[in-house]
């Protein structure tokens, strides 16, 4: 069997992570694959050695000729829409073209859907403006969930199977573990915070719509403030767009703003903790395999004048004064948000409800200053907590690798889809 993986989104390794994953898995049952990929991407193609082509969005609706050559020349039985979303995402916004120009291709298409989003709203939004995901998805026979972030059970509808994700993701070794701190220059009992930003965060302080731009540029400068809290053996590897608002931090700083795959796993196994303000985070998810302890914040506050921060400071018993002075100088109304810095409330929210993923973190609300730099010590530095949360990732371990494989689970698809009857 033959399949062609599209995934076409820039700025980022996530997506085309979980597909190079997936291939890999079925290459052991004898299943080829051919992605199309952004050039961003293209060295984790290499590095996989599996068979690619390139696609940027100034070829407009001119990808679908591209697309078409590959299949002709490929012959794939199937596509694999890595990522429903974001190809729908990529295809409609970044190429201005219709996503479902994958039908022409006369063939079945699985997708691989992050978010379960048969079960959450398809309301998302991008550049700062509000808008609503196909729905196509929710008449397809078939969906491949990845695992981690969905719950690993077959959705209510039976079409939504689960599979483990990241199969060769594993804690390091101590001696790796120790070689890569020290690459870093970090001694003794100094602790390693990770703090995952992505390029595309950065774009938004310039191409998006004034809201979405505004928070893009101001929430680092509030966080480094909390991170400026942490003890000072406390050291922070930034990977991704280093932010303004992180320059106060000094030389505990520990800039990385390109890495392969492999860099990116050794850096966040070699870390102590991880600190995300943004989902889906592709750090939180692979650091519950690497064994490393995560907190993820986010904003459920809507914030819009006095009155708002009045109500604020109550519900969370007392703002601090850098908190309250942000609030205060922030122009119109701050949203409450999941991906920082946009919104995806309506997706994300529910995901997170009755998910066992979960247990495996902290979790603390962006505004609540004393909460989460108290979290973040704990994460770092409390061995009752440390072992608390190494314990709930063993149980979420062990749910996820009581999977199916993944070949029978993809095989199961194929089936439905009636491919390789």
């Amino acid at each position: 069997m033959r399949l062609l993986f599209l995934a076409a989104l820039a700025k980022t390794l996530h997506e085309v992570t979980i597909g190079l994953d997936l291939a890999e898995q079925l290459a052991d049952a004898g299943i080829e694959s051919h992605f199309v990929v952004n050039p961003y991407n293209e060295d984790q193609l290499r590095a996989a050695k599996t068979p690619y082509t390139l696609v940027e969005p100034e070829l407009g609706e001119g990808v679908r000729d591209v697309v078409h050559r590959v299949a002709k020349e490929f012959r794939p039985d199937a596509v694999i829409l890595v990522d429903y979303l974001a190809h729908w995402m990529t295809f409609r916004v970044g190429y201005r073209t219709d996503p479902w120009f994958v039908e022409d291709l006369g063939l079945p298409v699985i997708p691989i859907d992050l978010y379960d989003l048969e079960s959450t709203s398809r309301r998302v939004e991008i550049l700062g403006t509000t808008m609503e995901v196909d729905d196509n998805l929710l008449h397809m026979p078939v969906q491949l969930l990845p695992v981690p972030m969905n719950r690993p059970r077959i959705t209510d509808s039976g079409r939504g199977l689960p599979y483990r994700a990241n199969r060769t993701i594993e804690p390091l070794t101590g001696a790796v573990r120790d070689e890569v701190r020290r690459s870093l220059g970090l001694t003794g009992g100094q602790r390693l915070l990770m703090v995952p930003t992505l390029p595309w965060q950065q774009l938004m302080q310039v191409h998006a719509a004034e809201p979405t731009r505004e928070l893009a540029g101001r929430l680092p400068r509030l966080l480094g403030h909390y991170l400026g809290r942490l003890p000072q053996d406390t050291h922070f590897l930034m990977t991704g767009p280093l932010f303004e608002g992180f320059a106060g931090l000094g030389d505990r700083v520990h800039h990385r703003p390109e890495y392969t795959a492999g860099d990116y796993h050794r850096l966040l196994g070699a870390a102590d903790g991880v600190f995300s303000f943004h989902l889906p985070s592709y750090a939180l998810e692979r650091a519950v395999l690497a064994d490393v302890p995560g907190l993820l914040a986010v904003n459920n506050h809507a914030v819009d004048g006095e009155p708002a921060i009045a109500r604020l400071d109550a519900e969370l018993g007392g703002l601090g004064r850098e908190v309250r002075d942000w609030l205060t100088s922030y122009p119109g109304a701050l949203p409450d948000f999941h991906m920082w810095p946009l919104r995806w409330n309506e997706v994300l929210r529910p995901l997170l409800q009755a998910n066992p993923f979960t247990e495996t973190l902290l979790r603390a609300e962006l505004l609540d200053e004393d909460g989460l730099v108290d979290g973040l010590e704990r994460l770092l530095y409390d061995p009752v907590e440390r072992d608390r949360l190494a314990a709930e990732r063993a149980v979420y371990r062990d749910a996820v690798n009581a999977l199916p494989e993944t070949a029978g689970t993809f095989t199961e698809a194929a089936r439905r889809l009636g491919i390789g009857d």
